[in-house]
């Protein structure tokens, strides 16, 4: 495939001087000698007006043909625009008008997204290897056109609406659950055609077996309406796999893959432009890369009556006596802290300062009660004779090379926050391939003192105390999703 040149039009300009249209011609010029001032201007006669890439199965597309033989020019260079287009694709064509079916598709798609609808490309031609006949004598026009093409690209059906999972997650209900619910990440389902969802483990279940059926295939009860278009194995695959190739019209069976130890999710995730599955295990509980010096228990926690009844909090880096958490808080709920998995120099409310800087409104004598409930950041400064409890926005950030605005802590890098307890944090959609990095921004600590990642397994990776954590890359498009109350996230 040769490549493809995107350029905005002032620079298309000065390559190409396009006529109002292109000339009809019926008989070619002659080359017969001409004073050296006379020109020889480019003709050019379209010989298709529209493709269908559906049904058209040729290596290369014959766009039109010309009056200049291939000693006159030898090849021409094509500036295709769209219906409204501020830029141009630049398209190499040969001597005889022929275009690479691979390169006028890509065209398309740069100029308008994969989406597999009718679309209106305006071509302007002229010459590039030659702009003289043979002898040098005569001069050529460099450029005609523009004229006009109906494309549309070939692609399978795609659901807008996304996709639902059925099978033995739900004992084969195949009714349109919300938690079966497969989305992509916003945008053109055509130009992003990648679709997830992190479902619960079920007890008991050796080895998953599921379908994915477009939500346009159910009924108004949530039933599903045909199978026709389902996503399954492939007929005659009858395989238990973590990825995969599907069929997309229920040819074979059901898609398999087995449990996976100390796994409490999976995320499944379905190309359906390439027609591929993979599935991510995904272990609840977070990472600390180093111990926790503060923990929080309370009538949520069973008031720390068992180890695992007290919530740790992540320390600062290069700062002993500082700790954060983002929590979701219960109106009326009770908390207080303690330097250990159990009571001893615990604290709440009987603390130095209380400073409250996201509407949480705190109260209590010991003890801290919930005002509203919500998402919270706290900070926790636990220093002798000096101890300090915040309440702060939860607010995440993405930062480094996958971020719009880089190094810098911005607000094009917060993560949106959700308001049910059960919902999660998303970032915005990564802006390069690369390894991933996030933070949360405490007053006097730098963002690295405060990052954490997502590993492969999905726990939430707490850089704390520690040296930095090992390195997760990242695709282009992707966001990052964190329930922070189970410790985990995900890619996708």
């Amino acid at each position: 495939m040769k490549k493809i040149i995107f350029c905005g039009i002032a620079l298309v300009a000065g390559l190409l001087s396009c006529t109002e249209d292109y000339t009809d011609w019926s008989t070619p010029q002659s080359n017969a000698a001409k004073d050296a001032a006379q020109k020889l201007e480019l003709a050019i006669q379209p010989t298709i007006r529209s493709i269908d890439f559906a049904t058209y199965k040729e290596e290369v597309v014959q766009l039109f043909t010309t009056n200049l033989t291939a000693e006159q020019a030898d090849a021409y260079a094509l500036a295709i625009t769209g219906e409204g287009a501020a830029n141009a694709v630049i398209v190499a064509a040969d001597a005889y008008g022929k275009v690479d079916t691979d390169d006028l598709k890509e065209a398309v798609k740069t100029l308008y997204g994969a989406n597999p609808i009718e679309r209106t490309l305006n071509i302007a031609v002229g010459t590039i290897a030659k702009n003289a006949t043979a002898d040098g004598d005569v001069k050529v026009q460099r450029t005609a056109g523009p004229f006009t093409l109906k494309a549309k690209l070939d692609a399978p059906y795609i659901d807008a609406g996304g996709y639902y999972l059925v099978g033995n997650i739900d004992g084969w209900k195949c009714v349109r659950v919300d938690a079966f619910h497969m989305t992509n990440s916003g945008g053109d389902v055509y130009d992003n055609p990648v679709f997830s969802v992190e479902i619960e483990a079920v007890d008991g279940v050796e080895t998953y077996e599921i379908k994915a059926i477009p939500a346009a295939d159910f009924n108004a009860d949530g039933s599903v309406k045909t199978w026709d278009r389902a996503f399954s194995a492939p007929a005659g695959v009858d395989v238990v796999a973590n990825e995969g190739i599907l069929s997309n019209n229920n040819a074979g069976g059901n898609i398999k893959f087995a449990a996976a130890d100390g796994a409490t999710s999976y995320q499944v995730t379905i190309n359906a432009m390439t027609a591929t599955y993979t599935v991510t295990p995904i272990t609840a509980g977070a990472i600390f890369d180093t111990d926790p010096v503060l923990y929080l228990t309370g009538d949520h926690y069973n008031w720390g009556a068992a180890a695992d009844n007290w919530v740790p909090l992540v320390p600062v880096h290069s700062h002993a006596n500082l700790s954060w958490i983002i929590i979701y808080l219960h109106q009326g709920e009770q908390f207080k802290f303690a330097p250990q998995q159990g009571w001893g120099d615990d604290f709440g409310m009987n603390v130095e300062s209380v400073v409250d800087k996201a509407g949480m409104n705190p109260s209590g004598d010991n003890n801290i009660v919930v005002g509203n409930a919500g998402w919270y950041l706290i900070k926790v400064d636990n220093t002798p004779g000096a101890r300090k409890v915040e309440f702060l926005k939860p607010q995440v950030y993405l930062i480094g090379n996958t971020a719009a605005a880089g190094w810098e802590v911005a607000e094009s890098g917060l993560f949106t926050i959700p308001d049910a307890e059960d919902g999660k944090f998303v970032s915005p959609a990564f802006a390069k391939d690369d390894e991933v990095r996030m933070c949360v921004k405490l007053d006097g600590a730098d963002w690295w003192q405060t990052e954490f990642v997502v590993t492969a397994k999905g726990q939430i990776d707490y850089r704390g105390a520690g040296n930095d954590q090992a390195r997760v890359k990242v695709t282009t498009g992707q966001k990052c999703y964190l329930d922070f109350t189970k410790g985990s996230g995900s890619y996708k």
